[in-house]
């Protein structure tokens, strides 16, 4: 193998591990936003009796973990991750939105009351469950394509805690009937935006900033 074979090869590996960890990166940092933003509605409502306040205070300590590791990863970068996660999520906000009224919906179906609170705990729920996935087929896709890539990890991005909590957080609001989150509303509004959240011009366009 010539040495231009081999600078072509890193340089892809390097586009495609650097791609990857962005992709993560921006979507833990909307899930991110959306958990302190339940946090905050719930702490308003009538819904903060104790033992969900213990669960969302959980919910609130393991996002602030999630945000120092981040911020040793991406060290001086600070500025520039920023800029570019508001690029990223200008082109995705409204998806969010429509998957949060989704879910809405499908409460409000069943009578709940308080269903835009509930509803903010369950989309923070959802993506940081949909994103914790994403990450382990991404980190497989890329490790599998090449053996320069066979040690390839970005698990320590991985919001494992974050999600125990949120669903600690749902559970101890003791929801009084079974609503389903598969109807056809949910399920095509989660599948639109799990393509745009990993659309590879979307991402790169954030960082193109």
């Amino acid at each position: 193998m010539t040495n231009e074979e081999s600078k072509r090869i890193i340089d892809e590996n390097a586009a495609m591990a650097v791609a990857c960890t962005y992709n993560v990166l921006f979507t833990n940092d909307i899930v991110s936003g959306l958990a302190l933003d339940a946090v905050e509605a719930i702490r308003k409502s009538p819904l903060c009796r104790f033992k969900t306040k213990q669960a969302v205070n959980k919910v609130e300590r393991e996002q602030r973990k999630y945000e120092k590791t981040v911020n040793r990863a991406i060290g001086d970068k600070g500025a520039f991750f920023a800029d570019a996660n508001d690029v990223f999520l200008d082109d995705v906000r409204k998806h969010v939105e429509i998957l949060y009224w989704s879910i809405k919906r499908e409460f409000d179906k069943a009578g709940l009351e308080h269903s835009d609170t509930i509803a903010k705990l369950e989309l923070a729920r959802t993506l940081c469950d949909f994103a914790c996935v994403q990450l382990d087929e991404m980190q497989s896709e890329v490790q599998a394509r090449t053996r320069y890539l066979r040690r390839f990890t970005i698990s320590y991005l991985r919001q494992t805690d974050l999600l125990k909590a949120l669903n600690e957080a749902m559970q101890s609001l003791n929801i009084p009937c079974t609503v389903d989150l598969n109807s056809d509303d949910c399920l095509s509004a989660i599948n639109i935006l799990s393509v745009k959240l990993a659309d590879a011009d979307t991402i790169a366009k954030a960082i193109s900033v």
